[in-house]
């Protein structure tokens, strides 16, 4: 796990963020994950419906947020709908201006297979840049920020980005802790 993570990884990483708040209940801020997959067979024209099925207008209801992993041109980035303040929050370890244009085909792709889910149109909501979060330095590690960020925003305690320096230095470690979350958890 010293190189790029694919889907299949950073799924398995969100769907391990999903479990812990089952299994402790306020743990983390009430959220919902779209698998990164959503997005990717939608390039492909294939179904992806199944990827959406848990969004329904009472999980909206019971969710602050709702976490969308992005793949596109070999770089993640993450976009964050806080269905509180009908806002989406975009995160991007590497920042540029092309990462953020698949954002309103993303967004209309969610809605399009949801739409009775939410009481807005979640197309017209602003999508905001957050500024001053961690950036690699590399050009492997975009997966693993987007895991960080996931994590991040969905704790109780608003994260204060300004603070958090350390993640280039601490992303082996990082790393070894996923690795070892996966050999040592059952997935159902």
């Amino acid at each position: 796990m010293s190189e790029y993570l694919d889907n299949n990884h950073v799924d398995t990483f969100g769907i391990f963020l999903v479990e812990k708040n089952q299994m402790c209940p306020g743990l983390y801020l009430p959220f919902l994950f779209v698998s990164s997959f959503h997005w990717g067979y939608k390039k492909f024209n294939a179904d992806t419906k199944k990827f959406v099925s848990h969004i329904n207008k009472e999980s909206v209801n019971a969710a602050n947020l709702i976490l969308i992993p992005i793949i596109e041109s070999s770089h993640w980035t993450l976009l964050v709908g806080n269905l509180k303040n009908k806002v989406w929050d975009f995160y991007d370890s590497l920042p540029k201006k092309t990462h953020r244009a698949i954002l309103p085909e993303v967004i209309s792709h969610l809605y399009e297979e949801t739409t009775t889910s939410f009481a807005t149109d979640i197309r017209r909501w602003r999508i905001r840049r957050i500024k001053q979060v961690p950036t690699q330095k590399n050009s492997v590690d975009c997966g693993m920020y987007v895991c960080k960020y996931m994590e991040a925003v969905i704790q109780p305690e608003a994260i204060v980005w300004a603070d958090v320096k350390d993640w280039e230095d601490n992303m082996a470690k990082f790393r070894a802790e996923f690795a070892y979350a996966i050999l040592s958890t059952t997935i159902k």
